[in-house]
């Protein structure tokens, strides 16, 4: 039976995760030397072949179980060393490709490690309360602030025609507002922390709510859960929220 590796993350020192690979009977193991390895877990070709992972492209199961044992593996990695986390199904087509990958690649591999050795990923991302962020927008931008105080003291019919029109200028102008926000709070967490970010539109995102990603050296996690408590009180009143998840390995950064 042919085995391919799968490899789950470049890592600064020769260990293994204590967690389930993504073949429960298989174990993980290591390749490279000298402050750079790469762990993985060999697996049977026709297993993760690309016809068999398109084949199984709508098996939602078993594609969220290798998702959930791959995220865990590098979780529990970067508790121990430096690591630069691979997305899943990152295969290689024996050992002898893996450490010629090493080796051609040493260079750039090491420098990336480096700039992510003592650090993590967050991210904070930003919700929006459609109708409660519609209506702050009259307070954010001047011409729908005109717009309001013209109906104010309009006529019922002409304060009718103002009324819509404000509704469609709201919708032209909501989404440059929203970025606004973004630009903003990721303003705030450079200013704060004087880190690298990597902030991502609903556009970015396929239409999800927009978030900010953070590498964030370790020690520095509670000036983040600051900075999110004076944000907070901040964006309430126009309909934004803000949560924080993390610490994740620096998937965002890998490749930057």
């Amino acid at each position: 039976m042919a085995v391919i590796l799968y490899v789950y993350a470049i890592t600064r020192d020769a260990v293994t995760p204590d967690c389930e690979p993504i073949d429960p009977a298989g174990r993980f193991d290591t390749a490279g030397h000298d402050g750079l390895f790469a762990v993985f877990t060999k697996v049977a070709e026709e297993e993760l072949s690309q016809e068999a992972i398109d084949r199984r492209a709508g098996d939602l199961e078993w594609l969220g179980a290798i998702g959930y044992r791959h995220q865990a593996a590098a979780a529990a990695l970067m508790k121990q060393t430096t690591i630069i986390p691979l997305r899943a199904f990152t295969l290689f087509s024996s050992e002898e490709a893996l450490n010629q990958y090493l080796h051609e690649h040493r260079e750039l591999l090491q420098k990336t490690l480096g700039r992510l050795e003592g650090k993590c990923e967050w991210t904070l991302r930003i919700e929006f309360d459609a109708a409660k962020f519609s209506e702050a927008l009259v307070q954010r931008i001047d011409s729908l602030r005109e717009l309001s105080s013209q109906i104010e003291s309009a006529s019922p019919g002409r304060g009718f025609l103002l009324k819509k029109k404000l509704d469609e200028e709201k919708k032209r102008a909501s989404r440059d507002a929203e970025q606004q926000v973004v630009s903003e709070i990721e303003r705030a967490v450079l200013e704060k922390l004087s880190c690298d970010t990597v902030a991502e539109s609903r556009l970015d995102r396929e239409g999800a709510f927009p978030q900010i990603n953070v590498l964030l050296n370790r020690d520095e996690e509670s000036k983040l859960q600051e900075l999110l408590a004076e944000l907070v009180p901040r964006y309430d009143n126009e309909g934004v929220t803000l949560a924080l998840t993390g610490p994740w390995p620096p998937y965002t950064f890998a490749n930057a």
